[in-house]
C-alpha cells in the first residue's frame, strides 16, 4: 500500500509539474498585449526570443524569466512537498519533474503539442538540480552569444557545458544517486540539439540571423 501511494504520488508530480510546464507564457502574454496568436507572427515560435521581437526587448526578459520558474519551481518544490508530507521519494523523481516541466514547454497539450525550443526551463531545471553545472552552462551560453551572436548555437553550447560540468565535478555521476540526472542530462542536450537543427541548417547556409543584427531575416528564428 505504501508503495502504491508513493508510486501514485510521483506520477502526480510528474503531471503537475508538465501541465506547469506546458503553461504558453508567450503565447498567453502576446495575446493579452496585443490580441494575436504569437504563432502567426515572427519566427511563430512559441517563446521568448519571438515574444520579445513582438512585444519588445523588455518582453524577453518577462517570458524568460516565468519561462525559467516554469523548470525551476516544480522541480525543487514537488519533490519537496512531497518528503514534507512524510515519503521517501526516489533518487530519480526531481530528475524526471524536471523533464517533465521542460517536456510541458516543449510540447505543450494546452497548443496542440507545438511548444518553444526549452531552453529557459531547461536552465530553470537544472539550476534546481545542480547548481554548479548550471552555473557553467549559463557562463558558457552568456560567451559563445557574445563571441557568435546566435542565440541558437548558444543555447546548444550551454546545454552540452552542462553535461561536461556534471560529468567532470560530480563525484561519480554514474552512481546511483546520481545516474538519473546524468542521463537526463545527455538526454536534453540531444533534445535541444534536435529542436534546434533547423537553426543549425540556417547558420550554415549563412541565413541565420544574429542577436543585435538586421531585421531582413529575424523571421527565420526560432530560438528560445
Amino acid at each position: 500500500m505504501k508503495l502504491t501511494m508513493l508510486t501514485l504520488s510521483s506520477l502526480g508530480c510528474l503531471i503537475v509539474a508538465y501541465l506547469i510546464g506546458a503553461i504558453p507564457t508567450a503565447y498567453l502574454l502576446v495575446r493579452a498585449k496585443r490580441g494575436i496568436d504569437i504563432r502567426t507572427v515572427g519566427s511563430g515560435n512559441v517563446g521568448a526570443t519571438n515574444a520579445g521581437r513582438v512585444l519588445g526587448r523588455r518582453y524577453f526578459f518577462v517570458v524568460f524569466l516565468i519561462d525559467l520558474l516554469k523548470g525551476f519551481l516544480p522541480t525543487w518544490g514537488l519533490p519537496l512537498w512531497l518528503a514534507h508530507a512524510g515519503h521517501d521519494i526516489p533518487a530519480e523523481l526531481p530528475t524526471l519533474t524536471g523533464v517533465a516541466a521542460i517536456l510541458g514547454h516543449n510540447f505543450p497539450i494546452y497548443l496542440g503539442f507545438r511548444g518553444g525550443k526549452g531552453v529557459s526551463t531547461s536552465l530553470g531545471a537544472v539550476m534546481a538540480l545542480d547548481p554548479a553545472s548550471a552555473g557553467i552552462a549559463a557562463f558558457a551560453f552568456v560567451i559563445a552569444a557574445v563571441l557568435t551572436r546566435y542565440v541558437s548555437l548558444s543555447s546548444i553550447i550551454g546545454a552540452l557545458a552542462f553535461v561536461s560540468a556534471r560529468l567532470v565535478i560530480t563525484r561519480d555521476p554514474w552512481s546511483r544517486a546520481n545516474f538519473a540526472l546524468t542521463l537526463g542530462s545527455l538526454l536534453l542536450a540531444s533534445l535541444m540539439i534536435y529542436r534546434h537543427r533547423g537553426n543549425l541548417a540556417r547558420i550554415a547556409a549563412g541565413t541565420e540571423p544574429r542577436v543585435g543584427g538586421s531585421k531582413k531575416n529575424q523571421d527565420s528564428s526560432n530560438h528560445v
